[in-house]
């Protein structure tokens, strides 16, 4: 058997039999959420109390959906991660998969769940050998270093496959895809904690929650609109406008007119999103961002420094410093607390994301067959065809070609400046976790809205085929 058909035939969620109702598709997309949560919440069995040394994933944590000290300590990183490594090998022309087959897709599903296995496995032992997440000394003097280790990485490894067949599940028989309602839950959890938190943080500490601290302090006499602490109203207003550019950013479109060749009459818009490739460009550049801070976090260990280092405050200095994200930027400039160090550290990380963005939004309409060919292939196949022109897919090719390859360009360009500026405001759960949650809960929305008009008029799911054309 080839190594192609291994990736084939691994194991995977089969898809449904027949068309799920609405009610059906919201209960698979609301298990898999449920079990998100509860897994977050299940500490490794086998450490030493206290020993989870530090959350080096820091504020992308929300991002990458990870509980560090918990059977969800790597999140989605692994699987985002495998995606990322394809992505590059596809577009380099290393590896093609052809998207348009039910083969290749399995072949790439395959080639995805191996990687992220292999992420999952390799981050999980380093992580546990370097200390970074320590087992328990009783189980070690008791049953041997060795058992204890492995008691631990096999639990995050465990965590790591579950969260890849409910990403597998939610994919094929609930709405959206379970990376982005992992991170939609993760971050929405954030922000409702980091807003409405009444509990002080410990003895002598402040009030978490933004909106109990403001009213403790009116009722205190002293109005705090800004804060020492990272949780206060400017974050939650920032927070707010982030959220209406990010949905007013949602209904941007470039329109081209199509009709239906078999009905006299019936025409309406096509539309092109302006942010064409969706959030999943800053998704992959906020992944590789948290695997550069994990990669630093373990060459520290190991005593080397080569892009930077960790202090023990978890502070990030050299390389890693610049790229990370600024989240004090608004405030440090409001309070006239910039020098040019920090004014580089804003330049360099708005140009890596916006820079990022572009490169995995090309590769990614590029995989994720929506570019102008693929585009061009379903209209001609639902009997859809551009007013004024042949019904051929060549020629239909070439017209979208005079908006896709732009459109992902400056989609790319604008939702990656749009997550770094986000990211400057710090916003409650991350600009970037704001901007994708948006995203992910906008389209969400409109595959929830597709799937009650083809439940309420079934004609329209043979007319247009499963999914549609919305």
């Amino acid at each position: 058997m080839s190594f192609q058909k291994i990736l084939q035939n691994l194991p995977s969620v089969a898809k449904p039999s027949k068309t799920l109702s609405f009610k059906q598709k919201l209960k698979w997309t609301a298990l898999p959420l449920i079990a998100f949560f509860i897994l977050g919440e299940v500490a490794l069995f086998g450490l030493e109390p206290g020993a989870a040394g530090g959350d080096i994933f820091g504020s992308l944590r929300a991002i990458l959906a990870t509980s560090f000290g918990t059977v969800l300590t790597l999140g989605i990183g692994p699987l985002v991660m495998g995606s990322i490594i394809l992505q590059l090998l596809n577009g380099a022309g290393v590896f093609k998969f052809d998207m348009s087959t039910p083969e290749g897709k399995a072949t790439y599903q395959g080639a995805q769940k191996i990687l992220a296995l292999a992420f999952t496995l390799f981050e999980a032992a380093v992580l546990v050998i370097s200390g970074q997440i320590a087992s328990s000394a009783l189980l070690a003097a008791s049953k041997g270093l060795f058992f204890a280790n492995s008691i631990v990485i096999a639990q995050i490894v465990l965590g790591g496959i579950i969260i890849i067949y409910l990403d597998e599940v939610v994919s094929k028989w609930g709405f959206s895809s379970g990376i982005s309602l992992f991170i939609a839950g993760g971050v929405s959890l954030e922000i409702i904690t980091r807003s409405l938190d009444p509990f002080r943080l410990g003895p002598g500490q402040p009030i978490n929650g933004a909106i109990p601290a403001f009213i403790s302090s009116l009722v205190e006499g002293s109005i705090q609109f800004i804060r020492v602490h990272p949780n206060d109203m400017l974050a939650l207003f920032a927070t707010i406008i982030v959220f209406v550019v990010t949905m007013y950013a949602q209904t941007m479109k470039v329109e081209i007119p199509i009709s239906y060749g078999r009905i006299r009459g019936f025409a309406r818009r096509y539309p092109l999103p302006l942010v064409y490739a969706s959030n999943m460009p800053v998704i992959f550049i906020a992944a590789l961002i948290a695997n550069l801070n994990f990669w630093v976090a373990m060459l520290n260990k190991a005593g080397i420094n080569l892009l930077g280092y960790f202090d023990p405050a978890g502070g990030a200095h050299g390389f890693i410093f610049y790229i990370s994200p600024y989240t004090s930027f608004a405030k440090d400039l409001i309070q006239t607390n910039v020098g040019a160090l920090d004014l580089l550290h804003a330049f360099t990380y708005f140009t890596v994301v916006v820079l990022g963005s572009i490169m995995f939004s090309k590769l990614w309409v590029g995989i994720s067959g929506t570019n102008s060919k693929a585009l061009a292939e379903k209209l001609v196949n639902s009997g859809m065809q551009i007013p004024g022109f042949r019904t051929d897919t060549r020629v239909i090719e070439k017209v979208l070609d005079r908006y896709i390859p732009s459109l992902t360009v400056l989609g790319g360009a604008f939702v990656g400046a749009l997550a770094a500026i986000a990211e400057f405001s710090g916003a409650l759960g991350g600009g970037t976790g704001v901007l994708l949650t948006v995203g992910i809960i906008y389209q969400l929305y409109q595959e929830i809205a597709s799937e009650q008009l083809m439940e309420m008029h079934p004609a329209i799911r043979g007319f247009l085929g499963e999914g549609g054309l919305i």
